[in-house]
């Protein structure tokens, strides 16, 4: 995990569907020879930046847009017929105005800190229990290791994984992750929670 915060690096990238934001760890699968350099070169240069794609093709990847920073915790390249990267997403980072290199298989950008909060969201509210009925449904188990987070009612961890999952533009999650702080990313979650319960008793 990087010790300093604020400084810009230039690291391999990886765009996925898999809108993956931080505090946690995760797996992903990959095959063919454009796979396995991008994983080599991350373990050369101790960490990744991983950015967001959307199902119309847009990437987030432009000055200013928010990328993950994650380490490879390890490989599995031979057991299954796609390599297995286990990943811990730490950090998070900001796209650099200028890049200077020539391949689109790098990235700069800034690594800063994370969303804070002191305040914890209730047991009962939506964000809460729907996220945990839906760890339930999907046999969802929490990492290992805590890094520093209540996950059940911290908003910053709720709104991340809550962006994980709902199927928004990539323009929409960029700009609630482009806030200072969760505020504005929890307001829009319970708004989208109360127009479906509406949407569900029209169908009703």
């Amino acid at each position: 995990m990087p010790q300093e915060l604020f400084v810009s690096r230039t690291l391999p990238v990886l765009a996925t569907t898999e809108h993956l934001l931080p505090q946690q760890k995760h797996q992903i699968r990959g095959s063919g020879m454009l796979f396995s350099q991008t994983i080599l070169e991350a373990i050369r240069t101790e960490g990744i930046w991983i950015v967001m794609l959307g199902n119309d093709g847009e990437t987030a990847n432009k000055t200013g847009d928010i990328v993950t920073f994650a380490t490879i915790e390890s490989v599995d390249w031979l057991s299954e017929e796609q390599i297995k990267v286990e990943l811990e997403l730490s950090l998070w980072g900001k796209v650099d105005a200028e890049q200077h290199h020539k391949s689109d298989r790098l990235l700069k950008a800034s690594l800063f800190p994370l969303w804070h909060s002191d305040k914890k969201a209730s047991e009962r509210d939506r964000v809460v229990t729907q996220l945990q009925q839906w760890q339930a449904e999907n046999a969802y188990h929490q990492p290992p290791t805590d890094i520093g987070y209540d996950f059940n009612t911290d908003p910053c961890w709720l709104c991340w994984r809550w962006l994980e999952l709902l199927p928004l533009p990539v323009q929409t999650k960029q700009r609630l992750l482009k806030q200072p702080e969760p505020t504005l990313c929890l307001r829009y979650l319970k708004t989208m929670f109360r127009q479906s319960d509406r949407y569900t008793r029209l169908l009703r």
